[in-house]
């Protein structure tokens, strides 16, 4: 319960979605349905006001081939009702989503993440109260990142294009302790200009960092490598 506490504190969702093992429900989730179904500002803090709807769901097998497939199919349902909701509701935009995870049975915590990004949503982890934690609530920065990559490329055709000079880049650090942008020029058989628009891009989600102003030295990003390694242009 002081997970589901801390995570409305930290955010004041105005829908919140619980997802478990049905062999669980009748437990804790039930009771955090009950508090849901009356929030109020002694259990949820002063984000209690902004709760308008809860819902449970459960997965019947969390510890098979197909848990994740089931998450992934849950979430979908999630995701449409809420921005059913937030629409009827007149609110502008699609809602944000974060998706919580902590330590859950079985395939649970690895199936919320895997859905989360394809899913487009930020994920945090939440965890129980410790005198010796300084904080409960946890945003998982990598997975936000790569969800926010995916969606950027989603988004156009020409931001997937940007990802070739990444590639290059990738490929000349094996060899190039430094490289400018003549050199990645030189290296992808292109115009200055179109390999400076792409190194903005690149820049502006985080996937190159840039030393120096002329004659700029490039370097690829933890998060770039990464991207790549996952083939998120594919």
């Amino acid at each position: 319960m002081t997970n589901l506490v801390d995570s409305v504190e930290e955010f004041g969702p105005h829908y919140v979605y619980l997802i478990c093992a049905k062999y669980h429900a009748e437990g804790k989730p039930n009771y955090a349905m009950m508090e849901l179904g009356r929030p109020n500002k002694r259990t949820f803090g002063k984000q209690a006001k902004d709760i308008e709807y809860a819902a449970i769901h459960t997965i019947e097998d969390v510890w098979s081939q197909n848990t994740m497939m089931s998450v992934f199919e849950t979430f979908s349902d999630i995701k449409t009702d809420a921005i059913e909701r937030s629409k009827a509701s007149g609110a502008g935009g699609d809602p944000i989503f974060y998706a919580g995870l902590s330590d859950a049975a079985g395939l649970l915590s690895p199936s919320v993440a895997f859905a989360a990004v394809l899913h487009d949503m930020k994920t945090y982890f939440t965890r129980g109260r410790r005198t010796y934690y300084d904080e409960f609530v946890l945003e998982i920065e990598n997975l936000n990142n790569i969800t926010a990559v995916k969606s950027w490329i989603q988004a156009n055709k020409h931001h997937k294009e940007n990802l070739k000079y990444l590639v290059a880049l990738i490929e000349m650090e094996k060899t190039h302790p430094e490289i400018t942008s003549k050199l990645l020029t030189d290296r992808v058989d292109t115009s200055q200009r179109a390999v400076d628009k792409a190194i903005e891009a690149l820049l502006g989600q985080g996937l190159i960092s840039v030393e120096g102003k002329r004659n700029r030295k490039l370097k690829t990003t933890n998060l770039g490598r990464l991207c790549i390694r996952m083939n998120l242009g594919s």
